[in-house]
């Protein structure tokens, strides 16, 4: 027999009725169908009832997850357990959740961050604007070159999420078939594990998050600084010849970029490998 369990989300793209519910990769379920409702002041959100084979038990404090198994394929569901009483009941509705993708991920935080960047940029032109009331020498020639990187950096940013939206809008069939069962948990890098099953090397997407956050925090910084000369305190010397920041601010974006144009030619190397050179089935 099926249990019928609902849950309310404000965003339901890419999945339809009939779609699986999985416990652990292990399919229990599907979609039994999505349900708009509008409130009062013209809000919109989604009530999605899945139906799950009542053998399986577990907290109601379990949530259920939208999520995409991979870089190109349609949205499942899955629940994420939770221990601890009561237990979830048939009719219940369970918290939901939606995790973006990783395409969808980099260019929902590249965006943000290339915004501050902007509002940076804003700023220095304000800077350049009253320039003859800046008479530290110094730091005319700093906002001069703090310009000239921050709209690289921007103009780096905008590349990467347009390239993000076009490698998700094109759809290419040949991506499609190559990612449609590649984890998201790792993606393997620069080098593809060859025939004899050697070892590729691997990097966290985390550690996409991490670039994006260091970005964040560089303008951050940048901000800071400039309040500090608008208040007649500090220089933008130090800043400008501050090589980390730099490194961070324009070799992190360009990383992305390389990422996103290295998937889009080369999807094999994006695929989840077991350890003996074989494409995993989960």
């Amino acid at each position: 027999e099926l249990d019928i369990f609902f849950a309310k989300f404000d965003n339901v793209e890419g999945l339809a009725a009939s779609n699986p519910v999985s416990i652990n990769g292990l399919k229990v379920g599907q979609v039994d169908k999505i349900i708009p409702i509008t409130e009062k002041d013209g809000k919109i959100h989604f009530v999605v009832k899945v139906m799950i084979d009542d053998t399986y038990e577990f907290s109601k404090k379990s949530t259920l997850e939208i999520f995409e198994p991979g870089l190109m394929s349609g949205k499942e569901m899955r629940i994420n357990l939770a221990y601890g009483q009561p237990m979830a009941k048939d009719g219940d509705t369970l918290a939901g959740a939606f995790q973006l993708s990783m395409m969808n991920n980099i260019s929902s935080q590249v965006g943000p961050v290339k915004d501050q960047l902007q509002v940076v940029l804003k700023r220095v032109d304000s800077l350049i604007v009253n320039a003859k009331s800046i008479t530290d020498a110094e730091n005319q020639a700093a906002i001069r070159s703090l310009l000239l990187n921050l709209n690289r950096a921007v103009t780096s940013l905008e590349g990467t999420s347009r390239s993000a939206n076009s490698l998700m809008a094109n759809n290419d069939p040949r991506v499609q078939k190559m990612l449609d069962n590649a984890n998201l948990a790792t993606i393997s890098a620069k080098t593809a594990i060859d025939k004899y099953g050697k070892v590729a090397e691997e990097v966290d997407v985390k550690k996409l998050n991490n670039t994006i956050d260091k970005l964040s925090l560089t303008a951050d910084k940048l901000n800071s600084v400039i309040s500090g000369i608008q208040n007649g305190e500090g220089s933008l010397g130090k800043i400008t010849k501050d090589e980390e920041l730099y490194r961070n601010l324009n070799e992190s974006s360009q990383n992305l970029n390389k990422l996103i144009l290295d998937l889009k030619e080369n999807p094999k190397r994006y695929l989840n490998f077991s350890v003996f050179g074989k494409n995993s089935s989960n």
